[in-house]
């Protein structure tokens, strides 16, 4: 018994260069993110989220704050 026909129907062939980094209007740094604020940025800042403007603002790491990032 001969095998049965296979048919692959392309719909739509893309030819060119691909894209490995995208460059241009996306964001580079987290300044170019639309909802982040950062200013005057320092080491040891943080971000922390402002849910009256409902944006990310840096925060100088407050004096006794213990960061525990967990277990990864």
């Amino acid at each position: 018994m001969a095998d049965p026909v296979v048919k692959t129907f392309v719909k739509k062939v893309f030819v060119g260069v691909p894209v490995r980094k995208v460059t241009g209007s996306s964001a580079q740094s987290l300044n170019d993110l639309t909802d982040v604020t950062l200013t005057e940025v320092e080491d040891m800042d943080i971000l922390q989220y402002n849910t009256d403007t409902q944006r990310w603002i840096n925060k100088r790491n407050p004096i006794g704050l213990t960061l525990n990032g967990g277990t990864f």
